[in-house]
Formats: structure tokens, sequence, C-alpha cells
């Protein structure tokens, strides 16, 4: 008995997040970099986002202010843009923590250069944010 071509279309599609990590680690694996905007004030924003074979983590803006990821949350859904929130522990100017948080969409998954888009917040400040993969 021949499978179904929908049946088949199911398991392509099913597996398609699997060949994109395959291909070059987990697709937010690598360096970022770009801006995030607010209330007209752009803001250079660099992500060094590792992948240990389990779990997504990474520093935002590295160095002495950089600001170390607690939590990636994906939605692996849509198999052509991912749904992707990145939670972060910062500080403010006033040296108090801040949180920082950004969710979007992740495309370009079978491509090196990727995107990260979507909306960046930071403490009470939000705007939208772009960022590609260097």
């Amino acid at each position: 008995m021949r499978p179904s071509l929908s049946f088949l279309a199911l398991v392509l599609v099913v597996s398609l997040p699997a060949f994109a990590a395959a291909q070059y680690g987990h697709p937010l694996k690598g360096q970022w970099s770009g801006q995030w905007e607010h209330e007209g004030d752009s803001r250079r924003l660099l992500l060094d986002v590792q992948w240990d074979g389990e779990a997504v983590t990474g520093v935002i803006n590295p160095g002495d202010e950089g600001a170390p990821i607690t939590s990636v949350t994906i939605d692996y859904s849509d198999p052509t843009a991912w749904k992707v929130r990145i939670e972060a522990r910062g500080e403010g100017s006033s040296g108090a923590p801040v949180s920082i948080v950004a969710e979007g969409t992740l495309e370009n998954l079978g491509a090196y250069s990727r995107l990260f888009h979507g909306t960046w917040t930071e403490g009470e400040r939000s705007g939208p944010f772009l960022v590609t993969r260097n």
C-alpha cells in the first residue's frame, strides 16, 4: 500500500524544523546584530546565542553590560517562520535589574543570513526590533 500524498506532505512539514536545525545547528545559534527603536531613538542591539544540543542560551549585548538570556520559547507550528520569545535580565541605567523581552518572528530558516524581528521590551520601554545573523 502506498502512502497518500497528503500523508507525505504532513511528514515533510513536521520534519522541516529538524532539517533546518541539522543544516547549520539550531536556527537561533550565532551572533546577531541590528537595532531596536523607542520613541524615535535607535539603539544598537547584539545577540550572542548558543545551542548545546538541549537548550538555547546566550547573552544580549555581550560585554560589561551584557544581559544573560534566561528563557527561550519557540513556536514551531509554521515551518517557514518560527515565533520566538527570548527573555533576559539586564541592568537599567540606575543599576536596578530590568526585564528584557524580545518577541517576534525568525525567518529565512534555511538560509545562513536569517532575520529575527518583532517587539523589543526593556523595562517600561518598548519598540520594534530587527536583527540579522552575522
